[in-house]
């Protein structure tokens, strides 16, 4: 079906497209100034000096303290420390941060002071005229290093002790509830998937979460090699201890027969304080909400995010039922290699109800180089087995262990107990507050989004409005285009197109006045190459800004969303799109895009893409049936518009007069 007017043809399903938002930065290659004054003549200049002062002041409060600008009083301002924890009260000065070594130590430091100091540095001292200092010393007693600050506009700031996870503790107070609970799912920016083993505790003074999952990156392996020895691919970085694998049987024990939960956790239950785990500690979760939450992790197909990337989503029943009544093994510490052995850790529950009733077998397996070659890889690749009964590591799953402040990643800051963890998606979530109800909100960063999903106002994406909703934020933009680099908007590398969700304005092209020359150049072979016209962003803004009088592009150009800063999640301003941005649209969303040369103009295609796939989607909300300006001018009388039309499942591209009154619905690109 082709619906014409005037010589364009356009069919575009009708449901559909959302923006997204990117900032943009341009930089000179010239080290002089406007003007042509030298790098030494800057830098003699007092108010060069002033704001190289003014920068400095700002990457360390923004980093030591809760600062999104610097204040025009900032010479004389004070900014409260919150980086760390007050260990000891008598020294409310001096602030503790966990590290895993001297190298991350030295990378903090250059983090605060912007040096790119090498990580065997030992000491160094930075200084800022109307800032103060900071000197970094490595080694010492009872930490890895220590940053002495001398800053006057941090006054209650004097040291930041730097000491290993160990060294830091997990005590603590906090007011309100905490943000997870027991058994709850999030995902980390390897898109590897975590579960909550404990929670934080305000009345027991616990408020670090504790987590453990069953999948790996390239960072918990490290291959070896002897000469006169097999090749060995062991774990390492896996952080796991006894007392935490504990926790983790616990949990998986109560959440494949949920209805056993009273027997562990309820006094005088029949194991509680048992011969194994010692019973669940009263702070997890009341008995009937965890009970409740065990059945949802089915409802919520969680079980299939968690397990190794060894199993298929079909073969989910199996892997819940290897912690029912079956005999399991964990591989839950690093590998060790001595002389021609490499030594593994394993903890292995047996007989019925294990989880419930035995204690683990705590072993250590010895492998003999010379004869054995060891590959972690294939435990977590192959279901938790290698088919070999005679091999001396048992068959065993992968485990890692974090901190709640090490998921984090922002690696200054202890996360809160009561809000999210910096860097990680929610994707299984008890609600303290609404009892037993979950938020079941998966979303994606802007690197994951593909077309149809849904950008919201927190800046990720989900894959269906209800989620979007439930997370507790609102949608902005519908994705539709996805590519290569500076492929969608100009020399910008933006990959991705989105459309916004709301109207910015019922506005003309431009008005009579203005219609005395063509601003965009279409000469016939200018059309012809119209697919690959991807600059909407600098078209918007001349039509706006530049002299001219364009009521659309003006109204797409100063577009916002109410509590959606796009520069904030690295997306450009609002934008009319191009006509080649509109059929990148179509491509994004499954359609075709063809020239026809007889005609001199392009056919635009959704094909089987219908409007009842956005309903299924639960995208509810997308007004449709309406004409929306490009930012493409067909000549001095007459622009592009396009149509989406819900009734027919298609969008219609047209030629209309530029005084004519229609939709602006801005693209963002990012």
């Amino acid at each position: 079906m082709i619906y014409m007017k005037k010589s364009w043809k356009w069919m575009l399903m009708g449901a559909m497209v959302v923006g997204l938002s990117l900032s943009v930065t341009s930089c000179s290659d010239n080290d002089d100034d406007k003007d042509g004054r030298s790098a030494e003549e800057i830098a003699a200049d007092p108010y060069e000096k002033e704001s190289e002062a003014a920068d400095a002041l700002y990457r360390l409060v923004s980093q030591l303290s809760v600062c999104d600008s610097l204040p025009n009083d900032w010479k004389t301002a004070t900014f409260e420390p919150k980086v760390g924890k007050v260990l000891d009260q008598s020294q409310p000065r001096v602030r503790t941060i966990a590290v895993n070594d001297a190298a991350e130590a030295v990378a903090r430091y250059n983090s605060l002071t912007g040096k790119e100091l090498p990580a065997t540095t030992t000491s160094d001292t930075y200084k800022v005229d109307g800032v103060g200092s900071l000197t970094l010393n490595v080694g010492g007693a009872g930490t890895i290093a220590t940053i002495d600050v001398d800053v006057k506009q941090m006054p209650q700031l004097q040291q930041l002790r730097l000491v290993s996870v160990s060294d830091m503790g997990e005590n603590g107070t906090f007011d309100g509830d905490p943000y997870y609970r027991f058994g709850d799912v999030v995902k980390d920016k390897d898109g590897c998937y975590w579960i909550c083993i404990r929670p934080a505790y305000s009345p027991n003074s616990k408020e670090d979460t504790h987590w453990m999952s069953f999948q790996m990156t390239t960072d918990n392996y490290k291959i070896y090699t002897k000469k006169g020895c097999q090749q060995q691919v062991y774990p390492v970085n896996l952080g796991v201890n006894e007392e935490k694998m504990q926790y983790l049987a616990q949990l998986l024990a109560i959440l494949v027969n949920p209805y056993h939960y009273d027997d562990v956790s309820a006094p005088f239950g029949k194991y509680y304080g048992g011969t194994g785990l010692g019973g669940l500690k009263p702070d997890a979760m009341p008995a009937d909400s965890l009970v409740r939450q065990a059945a949802l992790w089915d409802k919520n197909m969680i079980w299939e995010k968690i397990m190794p990337v060894g199993f298929k989503t079909e073969e989910v029943q199996t892997f819940k039922d290897r912690f029912k009544d079956q005999d399991v093994t964990f591989i839950y510490e690093k590998g060790n290699t001595s002389g021609s052995n490499l030594t593994i850790k394993t903890a292995k529950y047996t007989g019925a109800g294990a989880f419930y009733k035995n204690e683990p077998t705590y072993a250590k397996v010895t492998v003999d180089m010379k004869t054995i070659a060891f590959d972690v890889m294939k435990y977590y690749s192959t279901k938790g087995t290698r088919g070999n009964e005679n091999y001396p590591v048992p068959d065993a799953f992968v485990v890692r262990y974090k901190t709640g402040f090490q998921l984090s990643s922002n690696w200054l800051f202890n996360p809160s107990p009561t809000d999210s963890i910096p860097g990680v998606t929610t994707v299984h979530r008890f609600d303290a507050c609404q009892g037993v109800q979950l938020i079941g909100n998966e979303s994606y960063t802007k690197e994951q989004a593909e077309p149809r999903m849904i950008m919201a106002k927190n800046g990720l994406f989900y894959k269906t409005e209800d989620a979007c909703k439930a997370a507790g934020t609102d949608p902005v933009a519908l994705v539709v285009y996805v590519g290569d680099s500076a492929e969608v908007s100009g020399n910008v590398a933006y990959r991705r197109l989105a459309m916004s969700y709301a109207n910015a304005a019922d506005a003309e092209w431009d008005v009579t006045a203005d219609r005395d020359n063509v601003c965009i150049e279409n000469t016939s072979e200018y059309r012809k190459s119209w697919e690959k016209q991807n600059n909407g962003i600098e078209r918007t803004q001349k039509l706006a800004t530049d002299g001219h009088d364009h009521p659309a592009a003006k109204a797409a150009w100063n577009f916002k969303v109410e509590g959606f800063d796009p520069a904030k999640y690295g997306c450009s301003r609002w934008f009319l799109p191009t006509m080649g941005q509109a059929m990148m649209a179509v491509k994004g969303l499954d359609g075709r895009v063809e020239y026809d040369k007889d005609n001199d103009n392009w056919e635009c295609d959704l094909n089987d893409f219908i409007g009842q796939e956005f309903t299924d989607a639960g995208i509810n909300t997308f007004n449709l049936n309406f004409h929306c300006w490009t930012s493409t001018e067909y000549d001095e009388n007459n622009a592009v518009n396009f149509e989406l039309e819900e009734r027919r499942g298609y969008v219609n591209l047209s030629i209309d007069p530029k005084d004519k009154q229609l939709n602006v619905r801005p693209f963002i690109a990012f």
